[in-house]
């Protein structure tokens, strides 16, 4: 499926290689990717652009990913952007977190990218 440059995602983790996989496959596939290592550098690259999607960790320095999911989510300038979580806190417990903070999606690592991609179909349309 052939996209605009256009669409946009945040990729937020502290696995570097996990970030780098993850760009290349996505600006593959036409999508445009800015990376932040943990929530705070996501709330700085959030005052230069609105993503479509933003990818998230959980456990990460500075600030995780749940705090950070709370924090957009509390924000009128980006309640609505969906987010999918991508973590290796799979048990029921983060879960149900994930999800009463309004992730749209939880996807446990490891993970397959073309289950990453299934997930983003859902979201981001053209």
């Amino acid at each position: 499926m052939q996209r605009s440059a256009s669409r946009t995602i945040l990729l937020v983790d502290d696995e570097i290689e996990v970030c780098r996989i993850i760009r290349d496959y996505l600006e593959k596939k036409n999508f445009k990717v800015s990376e932040a290592h943990n929530g705070t550098e996501a709330l700085t690259a959030l005052n230069n652009f609105k993503p479509d999607l933003i990818i998230l960790d959980v456990i990460m320095p500075v600030m995780g990913g749940f705090e950070l999911l709370e924090k957009l989510k509390g924000d009128g300038s980006y309640a609505n952007v969906p987010v999918i979580m991508l973590t290796v806190k799979s048990d029921p417990q983060h879960l149900e977190r994930g999800i009463s903070l309004q992730a749209d999606f939880y996807l446990p690592k490891p993970f397959k990218l073309d289950n990453l991609m299934n997930f983003i179909n859902l979201i981001v349309k053209d």
